[in-house]
C-alpha cells in the first residue's frame, strides 16, 4: 500500500485543480457561446458603474493569477471570465439561460414524443371491422412532416446563401412578453436589451431557436415511429387502402415504388415494400367488406409505413438538427468580442498603481517576449515600441510637465512615457492623429489611446464624433481623462461631479463603444 505525505497530497490537489481549470478553458478557446457572451456583457455592464482604478487593479490581479497557474496567453480572456464567474456565481444570465433552454428542450422533447405517439395511435384505431387506411396515414402522419422539413431546409439554405437574416423567431411576441414593466429580474432585463438589438446575440438566439424547433420535430417523428412499432408489436392490426377515384392497384403500386425508392436497394426478402399482388389484395371495397381479404396482404403494409416515417421524417429531422447545431457552433466560433483584447491588455499591463494607497506598484508580468516589456519611450525616437498615445489639447501640451503626463498614462492604462499627440478633439484632427500613429509598433500589438479633455467645457457633437472615430477600430483601448478648471498652476485638477456626469452621459450615448473615464486627479 502506498501512503502519500501531506505535502504530496497538497501538490496533487493543486495539480487537479489547475487541470480542471485548463479543461474548462479549453472548451472556450475556439469560440464564445451564447452564455459566455451574456456573462461577459453582464460583467462589463457592472464595470461601467465601478471605479475605473478598481477595475484596473482587479484585472491586473487576475492576470497575475493566470500567469501563476501557467495559463496559455491565448486562454487569458477565458480565464478572466471563469475567474469572474467564480467570484460572482449567483444570478448570472448564463444560469438563467441554461434553465430556460433546459425547460424548453424538456417540453419540446416530451411534447413531441407524446404528440407523435398520440397521432399514430389515433390513426391506428382498429376495431376489426375496417382496416387502417394507409392513404390517410400517409396524408396525416408522413406528408405534413415532409412539408415542414422542406420548408426548414429551404430556410437554412437561403440563410447559408445570405439571402435572409436569421434573427429571433416570433420577435413581436418576444418583445411583448419581455417589455412588461415590473416583471423583469435584472438578468432578464439585461438579456432583453441585448436580444432585441440586431447583432450577434440575436443571431445566436435565432440559431438556438431553430435548433429547438428541429428538436421538437425530431421527437415528433420519433414518437410517431415508436407508436407505430409498439402498436404493431402489441396489437393485431390490419392495413388496407381505398379511393373513390378510379385508381387501380397498378397506380397505387407506382406511388409505393416512388416512395420506397430510397430503400429499394435493400433485399426484397425483408418485405419493406408491398408487392403488386399484396397491394391488390389489400384494397378495401366497402360493399365486399374484409371477408375476401387475405391476412398476409393486410399486414404487408406496416414495414413500408415504418420506413416512410424513418426516411422521410426521422432521418431528415436528425440531419437538420445536426446542421442547426453545426451552424450555431460556426457562428460562435466566428464571433470575437471586441472587448476581449481590452480585457487581456489590462491583465498584462506591466505597470499599475492606485493613487488612493501608498502601496508600491505591482511587479511587472513576466511577459514571454522581451519586446513586450515596458520601456521608456522618447517622443522623438523613431521605431521605438509604443505603449500608449496621449491625445491632448495643444494649449495644454506645453503647460503640463512630461513627468506628470507619464504618471497619468501609467495609472490609467499601465504604460508610462506616452507618444504625445497635440490635437484638438474633433474628427479632422483625430484623422490626422490616426494617420500619424499608423506606423507605430505597439507593445503587445494592442493600440491604446488616452484622451485628455477639459471637462469644464461641455461635450459638443464634434467631440463625440471624434471619440467614435477614435474608438471604432475593434480591439482598441480608449481612455478618457477629465480635468477640471486649472488652479494654482495645476492643470490636472479634479472635475466636479456635475462635469463628470455630463461627460459620462454624453459618452454613454456612444454605446456599444466602450470608453473608460477617469478623473485627472489620480
Amino acid at each position: 500500500m502506498v501512503f502519500l505525505t501531506r505535502a504530496q497530497i497538497l501538490r496533487l490537489c493543486l495539480f487537479c485543480q489547475a487541470a480542471c481549470v485548463l479543461l474548462r478553458l479549453s472548451f472556450m478557446k475556439h469560440g464564445m457561446r451564447l452564455g459566455d457572451y451574456l456573462d461577459l456583457e453582464w460583467f462589463l455592464e457592472k464595470d461601467r458603474t465601478s471605479e475605473p482604478l478598481e477595475v484596473l487593479d482587479r484585472d491586473r490581479k487576475i492576470g497575475l493569477a493566470a500567469t501563476a497557474e501557467s495559463v496559455a496567453p491565448a486562454l487569458h480572456a477565458a480565464y478572466w471570465l471563469a475567474f469572474r464567474r467564480r467570484a460572482d456565481d449567483k444570478g448570472l444570465p448564463s444560469g438563467s439561460l441554461r434553465s430556460i433552454l433546459f425547460m424548453l428542450r424538456l417540453a419540446l422533447g416530451l411534447g413531441g414524443i407524446v404528440a407523435g405517439v398520440s397521432l399514430t395511435r389515433a390513426l391506428l384505431l382498429y376495431s376489426g371491422v375496417e382496416p387502417v387506411n394507409v392513404s390517410v396515414f400517409l396524408l396525416l402522419a408522413v406528408f405534413p412532416q415532409v412539408g415542414f422539413i422542406i420548408f426548414a431546409a429551404g430556410l437554412m439554405a437561403f440563410r447559408g446563401l445570405r439571402k435572409i437574416e436569421l434573427g429571433i423567431p416570433l420577435r413581436p411576441l418576444f418583445n411583448l412578453f419581455w417589455s412588461r414593466p415590473g416583471s423583469l429580474s435584472p438578468q432578464a432585463g439585461f438579456a432583453r436589451s441585448l436580444f432585441l438589438r440586431r447583432g450577434w446575440p440575436a443571431r445566436m438566439l435565432g440559431w438556438e431557436g431553430l435548433r429547438l424547433a428541429h428538436l421538437g420535430g425530431f421527437c415528433l417523428a420519433l414518437g410517431s415511429l415508436a407508436g407505430l412499432v409498439v402498436s404493431v408489436a402489441v396489437t393485431d392490426l390490419a392495413f388496407g387502402w381505398q379511393s373513390t377515384l378510379q385508381v387501380g392497384a397498378q397506380g397505387m403500386h407506382s406511388l409505393v415504388g416512388a416512395l420506397s425508392l430510397p430503400w429499394s436497394w435493400l433485399p426484397a426478402q425483408w418485405g419493406l415494400t408491398p408487392t403488386l399482388a399484396q397491394i391488390e389484395g389489400s384494397r378495401i371495397i366497402l360493399k365486399d367488406g374484409m371477408g375476401a381479404l387475405a391476412n398476409a396482404d393486410l399486414v404487408a403494409w406496416w414495414p413500408f409505413l415504418c420506413m416512410c416515417l424513418l426516411v422521410y421524417a426521422l432521418l431528415p429531422r436528425l440531419l437538420l438538427l445536426a446542421s442547426a447545431h453545426w451552424m450555431l457552433r460556426r457562428v460562435e466560433r466566428g464571433f470575437v468580442h471586441p472587448d476581449l483584447s481590452r480585457i487581456v491588455d489590462r491583465m498584462r499591463a506591466p505597470l499599475l498603481g492606485s493613487a488612493r494607497t501608498a502601496e508600491a506598484p505591482s511587479a511587472p508580468l513576466p511577459l514571454k517576449a522581451a519586446r513586450e516589456a515596458p520601456m521608456a519611450l522618447s517622443v522623438t525616437e523613431p521605431g521605438a515600441l509604443v505603449g500608449c498615445a496621449l491625445l491632448l489639447p495643444p494649449e495644454l501640451a506645453d503647460r503640463i510637465e512630461a513627468g506628470r503626463l507619464s504618471e497619468l498614462t501609467r495609472r490609467v492604462c499601465g504604460y508610462p512615457d506616452p507618444r504625445m499627440l497635440p490635437f484638438s478633439l474633433d474628427p479632422e484632427n483625430v484623422r490626422q492623429a490616426l494617420a500619424q500613429c499608423s506606423g507605430f509598433e505597439w507593445i503587445g500589438g494592442h493600440e491604446r489611446f488616452v484622451v485628455l479633455v477639459e471637462a469644464w467645457q461641455p461635450p459638443i457633437r464634434e467631440n463625440l464624433l471624434a471619440l467614435t472615430l477614435l474608438g471604432q477600430e475593434p480591439g482598441r483601448s480608449l481612455v478618457l481623462v477629465l480635468c477640471g478648471r486649472p488652479g494654482g498652476g495645476n492643470w490636472l485638477t479634479a472635475p466636479t461631479a456635475a462635469e463628470r456626469e455630463v461627460w459620462a452621459d454624453a459618452v454613454g450615448q456612444l454605446a456599444p463603444l466602450r470608453v473608460d473615464i477617469f478623473g485627472a486627479d489620480l
